[in-house]
């Protein structure tokens, strides 16, 4: 079944197209695996979900680099206006160099070095407390270096939303956050009023990624509203509600797209509820996007190299490109949508298994699809790989992750070289007695 969304199409010779380019001469020029970025569908996907919030209450939206924190990906999330939602000093600094300023971002993860935090502090970022002893090191490092620490503290709301166990965060069992149910999270808003040097400014809650249902989102914000009351009744007035991320994409031909109206509608009017009913005034509403502003903005072009038939079995392609380049089938077994690039008006009638290159029996794109009769030389199309792909490559086998291009109304430039030999083993050292 073609799935083929909006921005793409499909030109004379049969070719896919993407930001007005045939996918076939990218790879000529640029060779394969190739991932390639849509810069027109990623600012279209931000203006989409700033329109249907930002029509309704006063947002930020802070763009999630773990995502893809590809510096030209970022900038041009910058350029719309948007903040960062960072996990590491790394994409503190991709952002900061993307030009997003400190005041607009948001750290989080459950564990921030010392190093971490004093860059943060130092850039004014606001840093998500995940724990009573992070609390205590931002205090201490606070106080030592003179610098206030902007604070908000991540909750645990304990909201089941439906997607992968590896993705789901927002459990009273997970990893992350304070708990709420056991009167943990209040007490870390107690101890913050009383520390020197540390300003309490917000809350922070996030319940897992690729969720395609608005009710979750409802239910979180109907928790986290009711925590905020509570913090109000401490004395403490936050600034922002930070709703996290999580908004998905279909990656199914079956799928449907979230109705981001219904979406911001149903939160926004949970949230100005709890406001007018508890007296409290109109907060920021922070949301922290990432795959839905560059999911199916990405694709990665990858050759067939060798097929192999099998009787009364599904035909094997192998693809120069596996687990090591688009590690989700085999970590999570997601589904993308597989098609040839270069025979996108043949009828799909053989059922096929697209492998990577690698020796693992995981290493896998996608089963018993079905896709035109593939040849060696053929261009397989792996489709909303923007979001967890590059950022989730590896160098398994000693294989180069591949480049990156962006692609803009008939343009298109490297953002990212594909990786040599001299790039996998330029940190390794001998000991000297191997010498």
């Amino acid at each position: 079944m073609l799935m083929l969304k909006s921005h793409f199409r499909v030109n004379r010779a049969g070719h896919l197209v993407c930001g007005g380019v045939d996918t076939v001469e990218l790879c000529e020029e640029f060779g394969t695996p190739l991932y390639v970025m849509d810069e027109e569908r990623i600012r279209e996907n931000y203006r989409r979900f700033l329109r249907a919030f930002g029509r309704r209450r006063r947002v930020l939206l802070c763009y999630a680099l773990k995502a893809n924190s590809n510096s030209a990906v970022v900038r041009i999330l910058a350029t719309e206006g948007a903040g960062a939602d960072v996990s590491s000093e790394n994409e503190l600094r991709i952002a900061l160099g993307a030009g997003i300023p400190g005041e607009k971002m948001v750290f989080n993860g459950n564990l921030k070095t010392e190093g971490e935090l004093r860059l943060a502090l130092k850039h004014g970022v606001t840093i998500n407390i995940d724990s009573f002893q992070e609390l205590e090191v931002v205090g201490r490092l606070a106080e030592k270096t003179g610098k206030e620490a902007r604070v908000s503290f991540r909750i645990n709301p304990d909201v089941r939303a439906p997607t992968h166990p590896y993705i789901a965060t927002g459990l009273r069992e997970s990893k992350f956050g304070f708990d709420v149910k056991s009167g943990e999270a209040l007490e870390a808003y107690r101890r913050a009023k009383g520390m020197k040097n540390v300003r309490t400014v917000g809350i922070h809650a996030h319940i897992g990624s690729q969720i395609l249902d608005p009710s979750p989102f409802v239910e979180e914000a109907e928790k986290v509203m009711e925590v905020v009351a509570q913090v109000r009744e401490l004395g403490i007035e936050l600034e922002f509600v930070d709703l996290g991320g999580g908004v998905g994409i279909p990656y199914r031909p079956e799928e449907r797209e979230v109705d981001l109206e219904e979406l911001a509608g149903r939160v926004v009017s949970t949230v100005e509820r709890v406001e007018r009913e508890k007296g409290m005034h109109k907060h920021l509403l922070v949301f922290e996007p990432g795959r839905y502003l560059v999911g199916d903005a990405g694709i990665l072009l990858a050759r067939v190299e060798y097929t192999k038939e099998r009787r009364d079995l599904p035909r094997w392609i192998s693809l120069d490109a596996g687990m090591n380049a688009l590690i989700r089938p085999a970590l999570y077994g997601a589904y993308h949508h597989i098609e040839l690039a270069n025979k996108m008006n043949l009828e799909n009638d053989t059922l096929t298994n697209v492998a990577g290159p690698l020796c693992e029996s995981a290493d896998f794109l996608g089963k018993e699809r079905l896709l035109p009769r593939a040849e060696r030389g053929d261009l397989a199309v792996i489709f909303d790989v923007g979001a967890y792909g590059l950022s989730m490559s590896n160098q398994h086998t000693a294989k180069p992750r591949p480049a990156m291009v962006m692609v803009r109304r008939g343009r298109a430039a490297l953002v990212r070289r594909r990786e040599t030999f001299r790039d996998l083993t330029r940190l390794d050292l001998l000991p000297p007695w191997l010498r």
